[in-house]
């Protein structure tokens, strides 16, 4: 069986998370108190980004102009290259959006599957969140579960809350932040890594013996 990476966008593959510099940049202020609603448990990722996309106000043109100074991790394109020259397949899996995810591969000269949630225009600079990815029993917009392939070994590269459920669930997990301490306190199989440079070195040599009847991934499995 055949290796599948997915991995999560904000503060992973970018280490920014454009969500936040979204609000930050076109949002009224009362995305925090939604936010801290968050945190404290009262209310689901969902909920969340609905109530806050619902504050933004900008222009297209605005947008483009805010992204075009934002980057990826340098080390991201290489390991994607790494990865499908190895016979793996990639995919972005993201609760953040996709008028922010898209337009930075593009712009980085790459092209990946993207599961995420949409940001719709309304007119007059008014927007709203869509979430067709949702679970029925996820309370994230995007079912970062359901968004992966079940034929293959799914390996996740994540850094926060919205890894926690497809974390339990993936082979192996490579994890930054908050998903390390979660992986750590949960006895979840993973690696910690600080960048991607530590997600390539991941590929070469062979991964370490996760749990249960996962195996260590060959040259010749990878390759196959």
């Amino acid at each position: 069986m055949q290796i599948h990476f997915a991995l999560d966008f904000d503060g992973t593959v970018c280490p920014l998370d454009t969500t936040d510099f979204l609000l930050e940049s076109f949002a009224d202020p009362a995305w925090l108190d939604i936010e801290a609603e968050w945190k404290e448990g009262r209310i689901s990722s969902r909920e969340c980004l609905a109530r806050q996309a619902a504050l933004l106000r900008f222009s297209p043109e605005q947008l483009v102009e805010a992204l075009s100074g934002i980057r990826l991790d340098p080390w991201f394109i290489p390991f994607v290259t790494a990865a499908w020259l190895r016979g793996a397949s990639v995919s972005i899996v993201s609760d953040g959006f996709d008028r922010l995810i898209v337009p930075l591969l593009h712009a980085h000269g790459i092209d990946l599957p993207v599961t995420s949630n949409r940001l719709e225009p309304l007119g007059g600079a008014r927007w709203q969140a869509g979430f067709s990815n949702a679970g029925e029993s996820c309370a994230s917009g995007t079912c970062k579960c359901a968004a992966v392939p079940g034929n293959r070994r799914v390996v996740l590269v994540g850094d926060g809350r919205s890894d926690f459920c497809l974390a339990r669930k993936a082979d192996f997990v490579l994890a930054k932040g908050e998903l390390a301490r979660f992986c750590l306190r949960e006895g979840i199989a993973h690696q910690p890594i600080r960048d991607f440079s530590d997600a390539l070195a991941f590929l070469d040599p062979p991964p370490p013996e996760p749990r249960g009847a996962f195996r260590t991934f060959s040259t010749e499995e990878l390759h196959a």
